[in-house]
């Protein structure tokens, strides 16, 4: 999840709430009356922005607001049809794996306190270097385990690999950005550092058997139903699962936590980059912060949010903790994904 995959439905299930073709929403010569378009997924995602998001910002904006449902391999290719020069929409939410290619490609303009004062009061975690670009949402994981089923959890990533916990484990499919994190941090705990990707397949080559899942919403039945007792997964996901009942342990790994991200990113040539950039301000700010996360169980970026009791054990990991969050390199990610796919497919 990115945080996303665990609710998505198709663009089409929302089609009535999706905006006109792109290329009617863009050009200078309509630029001061047309929408602006936001682009959110779909499911509930697309719903919360509709219902409870677009009702507080338009008057912020000025205008109507119109979404662009959709997913973040779209939206890359969206931009990239359209051009640097004509921007789909003026800001782009996707998880960094998407937007750290079309960045280095020069598709966006980096971010200021004067245009986005909100951005004054993120944590580091979430900030990027010279602010070309901010995480709006963090979706916290580490690793949850059936409490009916393993007697001893294990406290770190580095321990998944004890033998006592062989066959036991659920994990990601390679397509899944958390495969690809667990890639770099077997690379990290193992070898000879994140990018160390073939020291860090063989690792997780190790953990076999273990059946995989494309994203969250497909390993939490495996939890649920009792196929697997341990498994990677966002704290999210594992609390909904402990709601319905079933036997569940959060672990916030001693070496680490990994995350989904949700990247904000301003469109370099975007008429619209004022509003694009009150938007942003608007995502950040505490109240919507605090709203996302009641929703999707998110951890707060915004410093000032004071995370209510009754969320804490949803999202154990926010606040000064953020800083205990791992991040890596995608814009190596995305250069080898070819290379780890093939070495994955080669040996698990």
């Amino acid at each position: 999840m990115p945080i996303s995959r665990r609710r998505l439905l198709t663009a089409s299930a929302l089609a009535p709430l999706a905006a006109p073709a792109l290329g009617r929403l863009t050009g200078g010569a309509h630029a001061d009356d047309a929408p602006l378009v936001v682009n959110p997924y779909g499911g509930r995602w697309g719903t919360f922005w509709r219902d409870q998001l677009l009702p507080k910002l338009q008057p912020i904006v000025g205008r109507p607001v119109r979404l662009e449902i959709g997913l973040g391999s779209a939206w890359a290719a969206a931009f990239r049809a359209a051009g640097k020069a004509n921007p789909p929409f003026p800001c782009l939410m996707t998880n960094e794996r998407y937007a750290v290619s079309l960045r280095a490609e020069g598709y966006f303009a980096p971010l200021t306190t004067a245009q986005v004062p909100n951005l004054a009061q993120v944590a580091e975690v979430a900030r990027y270097k010279d602010d070309m670009s901010v995480t709006g949402m963090i979706s916290p994981f580490g690793i949850v385990y059936r409490t009916d089923m393993v007697k001893t959890p294990p406290k770190s990533w580095r321990e998944l690999w004890n033998p006592a916990y062989k066959g036991q484990i659920g994990f990601y499919s390679v397509d899944n950005s958390a495969a690809i994190m667990m890639v770099m941090l077997a690379g990290k705990l193992f070898g000879k550092g994140e990018q160390d990707i073939e020291r860090g397949v063989a690792k997780i080559a190790e953990l076999k058997p273990f059946p995989q899942a494309a994203f969250s919403g497909q390993l939490s039945p495996m939890l649920a139903q009792g196929q697997v007792s341990i498994a990677p997964l966002d704290y999210g996901e594992a609390y909904a699962l402990k709601k319905k009942g079933v036997p569940i342990g959060m672990v916030v790994p001693e070496d680490g936590v990994l995350m989904y991200d949700q990247s904000f990113n301003i469109a370099a040539a975007s008429p619209q980059k004022d509003l694009a950039a009150r938007y942003l301000d608007f995502i950040l700010s505490p109240e919507i912060q605090l709203m996302l996360a009641k929703e999707f169980y998110v951890a707060p970026v915004n410093k000032t949010v004071k995370l209510p009791d009754e969320l804490k054990e949803a999202i154990p990991v926010s606040g000064d903790a953020l800083s205990s969050i791992l991040r890596f390199d995608w814009a190596f990610a995305a250069a080898n994904q070819p290379q780890i796919s093939k070495l994955w497919s080669a040996s698990i």
